[in-house]
């Protein structure tokens, strides 16, 4: 079979995969108001049977957007993701120019004003969940080639693919105002910036510089995106060169990056505090998200290895979601090796291999301690799963692979479509 290199696998096949597994989630079951089901948000009808839930976080979004002076406010929940405002601005408004023209030509219904805000900005923000999705999509079939040398099926791209888009984090989030699609987006960026610095020649200090300084800007989007230094660390580190650097100049280059990865924050906060506000973290100041490990450093040392030891529990509680993929994957890999135990060939090809294990780590160990474990946040693991099993799937017959992949998919799509929640 021809391999499924990236040109065979088209950017409109991707569109149709992710726009049709959204739209099926409007046939799932409707919230009936269980208490033991958390519910923040309203189910919004678009037919008989037909519906989806609006996040109430949504409004916030949506505020925000409109106004993106609200940043500058004090304790303004999205103040530290400030660009992700900005490009919901940038994209509402001309979709609420184009809805208000619709309406006065009778293109669409005579909303008044603020309803025509309201469903441009919000049609705004479930179009950029589309398009972060889909890049989502694109990074997964650049790493897809990457770990099968070329060589995968199409048949096991589209497979786990699916998985990619099928899962309760877009059953819940995809058509709502949210940031929840970059739990996909993230980690293969990370793990593709890895790949590619790694396999790319040594960046000058110019070059690490720029890109350092650029990819800064990504946490002012979306705070997982403070896990791209590990992933630019990993790919400046380069220890199999035939010439490595010295380790003064590795430390510098390391030392460097990490200053200009952190300017652009550091530079939101000076202009907060310019404008006379201090820097707000809504995930910090509630959740105590990280901030819980300075807090421990009070207690004595029983007390705070208890507490760290009772957030690792919540934490391997949080995952129990993905366990179907962690010990599936885990189960594969161990099957892979003891069945190629006789032959020369890696079970994972190493460079991507290691940028493999080094990115889920970080992944793990953030997650870990971050010390607030809704059950949505373990989906973030998921990319790194798939990309485990696109370097697995290829050592086994084609015949028995294929097949194996696509009723998995479907079985864990059908599971997810017609399970009772989640809506938030």
């Amino acid at each position: 079979m021809a391999p499924a290199s990236g040109k065979k696998i088209s950017i409109a096949a991707l569109v149709v995969l992710m726009l049709a597994t959204c739209l099926s989630f409007w046939l799932a079951p409707a919230p009936q108001g269980e208490p033991e089901v958390e519910y923040w948000g309203h189910y919004a009808q678009v037919g008989p049977g037909l519906g989806f839930v609006v996040n109430h976080d949504s409004y916030g979004y949506l505020a925000v957007a409109q106004e993106p002076g609200k940043l500058l406010l004090p304790q303004e929940v999205r103040q530290s993701r400030p660009l992700y405002a900005l490009l919901g601005a940038a994209v509402g408004y001309p979709l609420a120019a184009l809805l208000g023209l619709a309406s006065r030509v009778g293109l669409a219904p005579p909303w008044p004003p603020e309803d025509v805000a309201f469903y441009g900005f919000y049609s705004g923000f479930v179009m950029l969940n589309g398009l972060v999705l889909l890049l989502a999509l694109w990074l997964f079939r650049q790493l897809f080639d990457v770990f099968t040398a070329g060589q995968g099926s199409k048949a096991e791209f589209y497979a786990l693919a699916w998985v990619l888009v099928a899962n309760p984090i877009t059953k819940a989030f995809f058509w709502t105002a949210h940031q929840q699609m970059f739990a996909f987006l993230v980690p293969l960026f990370c793990l593709w910036l890895a790949i590619r610095l790694r396999q790319g020649r040594v960046l000058p200090w110019a070059g690490l510089s720029e890109l350092a300084l650029g990819l800064g800007v990504l946490p002012l989007v979306y705070g997982s995106f403070v896990l791209v230094w590990p992933a630019l660390a990993f790919g400046m580190l380069r220890f199999g060169d035939a010439t490595p650097p010295s380790w003064a100049n590795r430390f510098g280059r390391l030392a460097l990056s990490a200053l200009l990865f952190g300017l652009p924050t550091l530079g939101w906060i000076l202009l907060l505090k310019l404008v006379g506000t201090t820097y707000y973290n809504h995930e910090a100041e509630r959740f105590h998200q990280l901030v819980w490990l300075l807090d421990a450093r009070h207690l004595p040392l029983a007390d705070a290895a208890s507490l760290v030891g009772s957030k690792l529990l919540e934490y391997l509680a949080s995952i129990q979601l993905m366990g179907f993929w962690l010990l599936g994957s885990a189960g594969l890999y161990a099957a892979t090796r003891w069945r190629t135990r006789a032959q020369a060939a890696q079970v994972l090809p190493a460079m991507a291999g290691a940028a493999l294990a080094w990115v889920s780590g970080c992944f793990v160990a953030f997650f870990a301690l971050l010390g607030y474990y809704p059950e949505r946040l373990a989906f973030t693991l998921l990319p790194l799963v798939l990309c485990l099993l696109v370097a697995l799937l290829p050592r086994w017959p084609r015949c028995y692979a294929q097949p194996a992949a696509l009723a998995v998919a479907a079985g864990w799509y059908l599971y997810v479509l017609l399970s009772y929640g989640p809506f938030s």
